[in-house]
C-alpha cells in the first residue's frame, strides 16, 4: 500500500510541470561609422628639382567604416573647411572596402567630392588613406597653417 501510494504522488508531480510563452521583438537601426586613425597629420614641402615645381609630398594613415546599408547605397564624400592658399592642392586616395570603388587621387576642396563610390553593407578597418600635397614655385613660402578635412559617409 505504501508503495502505490508513492506511486500515485510521484506520477501526479509529473503532470504539475508549467511554462509560458513571451514574443521579442527586435529592430535593427541604420548604422554608418567612420573613424579615421589618428587626429592630425603633417605635410611640408621642403625641395625641389632644379627647373621643377617643387617635389609632391604624401602621408598616409588608415579609416574604418561600419554600415549595414542596402547594397550601392553610400558614398564617402571629402571636403575641407575653407580653400587652400594659391599654388596649394591638397588630394587624398581613399583605399574603398570590399565592394565599392575609390575614386583614386581626388583633390578636395571646400566642396564635398566623391572618393569612394557604391559602397555596400560593410564593416572593414585599416584601410589605406593616403594625403598629397602639391606646391607651385608662385604659392611662395607659406608659413604653418592647417584645413580640417571631413570625410562623410552619405546616401549615394
Amino acid at each position: 500500500m505504501c508503495l502505490l501510494m508513492v506511486f500515485t504522488i510521484m506520477q501526479t508531480s509529473a503532470y504539475a510541470a508549467m511554462s509560458d510563452t513571451i514574443s521579442v521583438s527586435f529592430t535593427i537601426d541604420p548604422i554608418n561609422e567612420i573613424n579615421i586613425a589618428g587626429t592630425s597629420l603633417t605635410l611640408r614641402v621642403s625641395s625641389a628639382v632644379a627647373g621643377s615645381q617643387p617635389t609632391q609630398v604624401s602621408q598616409s594613415t588608415t579609416y574604418s567604416i561600419s554600415t549595414n546599408c542596402v547594397a550601392n547605397t553610400k558614398k564617402l564624400t571629402a571636403a575641407i573647411n575653407s580653400a587652400m592658399p594659391s599654388g596649394l592642392t591638397l588630394s587624398i586616395n581613399v583605399t574603398a572596402p570590399s565592394g565599392a570603388t575609390s575614386t583614386g587621387t581626388t583633390t578636395v576642396t571646400s566642396v564635398a567630392v566623391n572618393v569612394v563610390t557604391g559602397i555596400d553593407a560593410v564593416a572593414q578597418s585599416d584601410l589605406a588613406v593616403t594625403f598629397y600635397l602639391n606646391a607651385t614655385a608662385a604659392a611662395g613660402v607659406v608659413s604653418a597653417a592647417s584645413k580640417t578635412l571631413t570625410l562623410t559617409l552619405v546616401d549615394a
